[in-house]
């Protein structure tokens, strides 16, 4: 395995510092807005687990025992942890690594109905982290880093490996956290499973009509009819819609995320996830960086004319890929990234935190 690789790869980070030092933007001022993250505080102190290691996690987080702690501490391990790795502050180094402490020596368990879902979550950021202080002479030692390990593998692990048949975002998050926890622990099978997994959900869930027709592919491992909630026939216009658009962006954002999260896992890796699905997700991107605009009405074929937006805090990684490093033109992917830029805190706690700063520009020249 390349170390680091989980998202994040050492020349990427190399570069970025290299941005961050010569005060290049977007960098610097993406920099200094992580830097005044909540999460990024030095005196940040973990918020979880729970007493006897259990975190309890509901629908919709009811009831919630340690599982929004669970969310902030996994943020905040994975910036400390970049942020150590971008300015040399012992302090970072330090609260990374408390974290991952924490989990790796005390959560035991999940529970209730939401249970794989917040594994899911957790295991997308911790390994990032991790991944980050292990290989960044941080100061971890061996003895933690085999306990954590130990905690991915027993805990987080069996929640994911199997995937789910729920809505997409569930299972891509799953499979974006078992990628992670590959490359941690060296373990290419596992990741030849999770790529495998990948292959079969994107395609599902994101539609590309000459390839698709006119009804998207069959989900995986799903036990019913998949619920795209509402969203019947479809055309070449609305290529890159996903099985969730019509419930709302929050959740559609989580799966691109994820989707193009463990896509950049696996180019790190040297495997092609990206290229499989190239026009399915730039089509995807586009689709949703318009939506998120708002400049035009939502045609009545998108979702009876009506959608659900959110923060939409994501695209950096797709965007860096398709137009950084391959060159393709998108226009409306460019145009939203530039809103994003503009918010204070692009974060949101399961997954998505400060894109722009990480992937605003590539190390590697376009291809």
């Amino acid at each position: 395995m390349v170390h680091p690789g989980v998202v994040v790869s050492g020349p990427q980070i190399a570069f970025v510092r290299d941005q961050v030092k010569a005060k290049r933007e977007p960098f610097y001022s993406e920099y200094e807005k992580a830097v005044a993250s909540e999460y990024a505080a030095k005196n940040y102190e973990p918020k979880g687990p729970p007493a006897g290691g259990v975190i309890e996690c509901g629908s919709h987080s009811h009831p919630d025992n340690g599982c929004h702690a669970q969310d902030d501490d996994a943020t905040a391990a994975y910036l400390q942890a970049l942020l150590w790795n971008l300015s040399g502050d012992k302090r970072y180094a330090e609260n990374a690594i408390r974290i991952l402490n924490a989990y790796g020596r005390g959560l035991k368990a999940y529970t209730n109905t939401n249970q794989k879902l917040q594994a899911a979550w957790s295991g997308e950021l911790l390994p990032r982290a991790a991944e980050l202080m292990r290989y960044s002479n941080a100061g971890w030692k061996a003895e933690d880093v085999a306990a954590f390990s130990k905690m991915l593998t027993q805990v987080i692990l069996p929640e994911i490996k199997d995937g789910s048949p729920e809505n997409g975002n569930w299972e891509l998050s799953m499979i974006d956290a078992m990628m992670g926890i590959a490359v941690f622990t060296n373990d290419r099978p596992l990741l030849n499973h999770a790529e495998k997994m990948w292959k079969e959900r994107v395609p599902s869930y994101f539609y590309d009509f000459e390839l698709d027709g006119p009804h998207p592919g069959p989900a995986p491992r799903q036990q019913a009819k998949v619920n795209w909630f509402g969203t019947t026939d479809l055309n070449a216009t609305v290529d890159g819609i996903a099985q969730e658009t019509c419930r709302d962006l929050e959740h559609t954002t989580y799966s691109i995320a994820a989707a193009t999260y463990a896509a950049e896992t696996a180019h790190i890796q040297g495997d092609k996830l990206f290229e499989a699905e190239q026009n399915r997700l730039v089509a995807t991107l586009e689709f949703h960086a318009h939506l998120l605009l708002k400049k035009d009405p939502v045609p009545p074929l998108v979702c009876g004319g009506e959608v659900k937006l959110s923060r939409g805090y994501t695209f950096a990684v797709g965007y860096n890929e398709f137009h950084n490093r391959l060159g393709v033109a998108m226009p409306m992917t460019a145009a939203w990234l530039q809103q994003v830029e503009q918010k204070p805190e692009q974060v949101d706690p399961h997954m998505m935190v400060f894109e722009p700063l990480t992937h605003a520009a590539d190390a590697a020249p376009i291809k």
